[in-house]
């Protein structure tokens, strides 16, 4: 679970550990996971997305705090069962009594808070080639800090989501993944009024891993759900924010968003040291036609 660090805060520094139970079972426990990551991502590669590509539901569960079994009875199965709890009072926010600034008094009441229940089954049928299917159950309860005013952020909202992903290695450390994910989530909206949408996804993607060494370099082209909100988690502005569920607003009479991602991550000192660079460009943002986005990141990790 090493691999599957998800944010970096000063305040509540992110880990990840597992403790073998038997030959064929580990407990899994972390805070700022990225549990996307760990539940798509093959013999613990790490990924060069910023947003989970195969499974962009399994975001939801994204930081916070999580615990799970992985269940390898051969090679080339793995079975995963985790629950994430990811709320802003704990793994985000830390409130200083000796401040006298009124926006502490915010965090004393209505935090944002995500519950998740998670299900992954990874099938390796030869090298890189496999099949993955993923499974979410997540509930969130609250606006998050930062963008209450977003008329289009659902207070409550519920989603049952379920992915397949193929995977297809072509020698030499070229992987290509083409993934369906479909969700239904239950919103309420402001005012009372309940709304529930159900969607689907798609993503293409092609990954060159050992580039130059320990590093993977990655090309995107997805079509995301239109309520999900965040598909790069990163560029939002709010540090390492997972997506969120939203109302879908002028979705409905809108276009198709049609997002592409080009990612680099490379690996020093066995791990202990993590660059990444990510380039994101989306087209029909959030289902507004003529809206795009361009955006530019680069970050470092370190494993102390």
């Amino acid at each position: 679970l090493a691999t599957a660090a998800y944010g970096m805060s000063l305040v509540h520094p992110s880990f990840a550990t597992s403790t073998v139970l038997s030959p064929f079972l580990a407990l899994d426990a972390g805070r700022g996971v990225d549990v996307a990551n760990r539940f798509t991502s093959a013999a613990g590669t790490p990924s060069p997305f910023l947003s989970p590509v195969n499974s962009p539901f399994l975001g939801l569960a994204n930081g916070g705090r999580y615990v799970g079994l992985t269940f390898v009875p051969n090679t080339s199965l793995r079975v995963r069962l985790g629950t994430s709890l990811n709320s802003e009072r704990l793994d985000h926010f830390a409130f200083d009594p000796a401040s006298t600034a009124m926006p502490m008094l915010g965090l004393l009441y209505d935090p944002s808070q995500t519950e998740s229940l998670l299900a992954g089954l990874s099938w390796d049928i030869s090298g890189a080639s496999g099949i993955d299917v993923n499974a979410i159950a997540a509930n969130r309860t609250g606006v998050p800090l930062g963008i209450a005013q977003a008329a289009n952020i659902a207070p409550r909202a519920s989603t049952r989501a379920v992915s397949v992903a193929a995977r297809l290695g072509l020698g030499s450390g070229w992987v290509t993944t083409a993934s369906f994910s479909e969700g239904l989530s239950q919103l309420d909206l402001r005012g009372g009024v309940p709304s529930e949408t159900h969607e689907q996804s798609y993503s293409f993607a092609i990954t060159k891993h050992g580039l130059f060494g320990d590093d993977s370099l990655g090309l995107s082209l997805s079509r995301p759900a239109p309520s999900m909100a965040g598909s790069f988690s990163s560029l939002l502005g709010s540090s390492d924010l997972p997506p969120l569920v939203v109302g879908r607003g002028q979705t409905l009479a809108g276009r198709s968003e049609t997002d592409f991602q080009l990612g680099y991550v490379t690996n020093f000192l066995d791990g202990a040291v993590a660059l990444q660079t990510n380039a994101a460009y989306q087209v029909n943002v959030q289902g507004k036609g003529g809206a795009n986005s361009l955006s530019l990141l680069s970050r470092a990790k370190v494993k102390f």
